[in-house]
């Protein structure tokens, strides 16, 4: 079967391990089809890693090169980048989060056709892409659509991407990270989410500046600060006006409990 390589920023470990992870369990590509110097087991102790590494390349029918800031400044990604463009294998160039076209001026990616690591449309083209090119055994392309979910809600909660939209999981739960924090009255609490919830209410009037908090009294919830991850269930939406901080979404909560590690670290939901 056909072998995926990844080429990343060692900087990136985080978010290599969830590109893996939806190539595993949203693609079914086995672990054994997958080159990562990141992964555990895939360098030995004492072998001539340029080396191994230059083989994989050449023995894998696909390089996935993860393109973020961190990669663009490693001299030794740049030359994966470049032995990548050289080569037949299908190259597929993601953008993450803080790159834009214009970084990639002065890269061999500059007349590539390059996806959005962050955009469903694009990860959905690559599987469509990667089906067509026979690196899946079996199709299945509903647990293809839950992984993908569940994948750019890991993403957007480290990245903390402006424009990017999060979606919830199956059970209706967003996690978000936590921003800033809004001075209001001692009775109420406010927080500004990094991103944007995938809300009905926001893709019927899509409006492109607008910013979300997270609103609710005093002792309802735990209290938060930026940096947090959180867990939640939206009740309702309401979208305002301010002089100082423009168009936001107030979002009203059913359920909120504080993450750690993507794991629930405890709660307070009423």
């Amino acid at each position: 079967m056909k072998g995926v390589f990844i080429s990343h920023s060692t900087e990136n470990r985080e978010l290599t391990e969830q590109v893996i992870e939806l190539l595993q369990l949203g693609m079914g590509i086995g672990r054994d089809r997958i080159f990562c110097t990141s992964l555990s087991g895939d360098l030995c102790t004492g072998e001539d890693f340029i080396t191994t590494i230059k083989t994989k390349m050449q023995e894998c029918e696909m390089v996935l090169a993860l393109i973020t800031p961190e990669y663009l400044q490693s001299k030794f990604c740049m030359m994966e980048l470049g032995a990548a463009w050289v080569q037949e294998s299908y190259l597929c160039p993601f953008l993450g989060s803080g790159v834009t076209y214009k970084d990639l001026e002065d890269t061999p990616l500059k007349s590539f056709q390059i996806r959005k690591l962050e955009d469903k449309k694009d990860l959905y083209a690559v599987y469509d892409e990667m089906a067509t090119k026979q690196f899946m055994m079996k199709l299945d392309s509903m647990q293809f659509q839950g992984k993908v979910d569940e994948f750019l809600q890991k993403v957007s909660i480290h990245t903390g991407a402006k424009d990017h939209f999060i979606y919830p999981d199956s059970d209706g739960y967003y996690q978000v990270k936590i921003d800033e924090i809004r001075k209001v009255p001692p009775q109420y609490r406010c927080y500004k989410i990094a991103g944007n919830l995938a809300l009905q209410e926001r893709q019927q009037d899509p409006v492109q500046e607008e910013s979300q908090w997270i609103f609710f009294q005093a002792g309802m919830f735990d209290d938060l600060k930026p940096g947090d991850f959180v867990q939640l269930k939206v009740e309702r939406t309401e979208q305002k006006m301010f002089k100082d901080i423009g168009r936001v979404r107030n979002i009203y909560l059913k359920e909120l409990c504080i993450l750690e590690n993507a794991d629930v670290r405890g709660s307070k939901i009423r």
